[in-house]
């Protein structure tokens, strides 16, 4: 690193501390990763602040692999810069105090089938150099049974070597946490109890950063979303603010229709895909207090306006760019 892009990155972050309060746990700085002419993510600039939930989202092939490697480590950006809690993940000695600080879930995939799941925990809390304060209380709270952590993990079942999984990524209580689709082969009452752990992990302060191709958790879990798309930021927003830019889906019924009632709805700003089946309406509508004003003057016998979901969102900036702009 030279001296002028060190000074550059150093302005950088001492502008974020002055601005927010605190040292961001993930920031990205113009992040580029190229491999020959293909460009896997390009000019990334993403900030993640301390405490913060947020969900990291993007369809198979739009860079979200990418960029957890590059968060990690395990990847060099062929531009830019990437810190994590302060530290500069280009710098090994900063790298490597980093990752004590830091709890990753992984694909269970990437885990030796010959290691038992003991050994396993045993030498990740090793390697992360933080004793594994919590790893009962986790062992406890997902129900592993401890003839499980003596079986090699290649003879378990893929919900079980999930838990161990997580066990690892948490197990001494790191203050960034970085999960990857960790709900994979979870089932109903393991994933609730996968979501009590992360409120507590929020709750005392650590940073999570949670990639997930399931639409609902990210809504339940997450403030705040990081939308990828063909290796860019297509959006960074809170959830509700995205809301607020999408249409709404109304449903309304009238005493009686007129050709008139058909006219003034047609005419609402921001309306599309008006549609009556007997005495009912439904529409879309971007102008929601238009839609309120109209309505109050009509002869209304039930309504419903339904919020947009994060389905709708993600389905708004991943649909083909033609249909994006129509």
């Amino acid at each position: 690193m030279t001296r002028t892009r060190s000074t550059a990155l150093g302005s950088y972050l001492a502008a974020m501390v002055a601005v927010n309060g605190s040292t961001p746990a993930i920031a990205l700085q113009s992040v580029s990763k190229r491999y020959g002419d293909f460009e896997a993510v390009s000019d990334l600039n993403l900030r993640v602040a301390a405490g913060e939930v947020l969900g990291f989202l993007g369809p198979n092939g739009a860079g979200k692999t990418t960029t957890i490697r590059l968060l990690l480590g395990f990847l060099r950006p062929t531009a830019g810069a990437v810190h994590l809690l302060g530290h500069d993940m280009a710098a090994p000695k900063a790298a490597l105090q980093a990752r004590s600080q830091l709890g990753f879930v992984p694909d269970v995939a990437g885990l030796d089938p010959a290691a038992t799941g003991k050994w396993l925990l045993d030498e990740l809390a090793r390697l992360q150099r933080r004793p594994p304060v919590d790893r009962n209380r986790l062992i406890d709270a997902l129900e592993l049974r401890s003839q499980d952590l003596r079986r090699p993990m290649g003879q378990l079942s893929r919900g079980t070597r999930q838990k161990i999984n997580i066990v690892q990524g948490m197990q001494h209580r790191p203050d960034l946490l970085i999960l990857d689709e960790p709900t994979e082969g979870l089932d109903p009452l393991a994933k609730r109890a996968l979501f009590g752990l992360l409120r507590e992990t929020h709750a005392r302060g650590a940073t999570i950063f949670f990639s997930s191709h399931v639409l609902s958790e990210v809504e339940e879990l997450c403030d705040r979303v990081a939308l990828i798309r063909s290796g860019r930021l297509a959006a960074v927003d809170r959830i509700d603010d995205l809301r607020t830019q999408m249409q709404r889906r109304v449903t309304v019924q009238f005493a009686n229709n007129t050709p008139e009632i058909e006219q003034q709805l047609a005419a609402l700003p921001g309306i599309s895909t008006l549609t009556r089946t007997d005495n009912r309406w439904q529409f879309l509508t971007g102008d929601l207090m238009a839609t309120l004003r109209l309505l109050a003057a009509l002869p209304v016998v039930d309504v419903a306006i339904e919020p947009p979901s994060l389905e709708d969102i993600f389905l708004r900036y991943y649909r083909p760019e033609e249909q994006r702009h129509a």
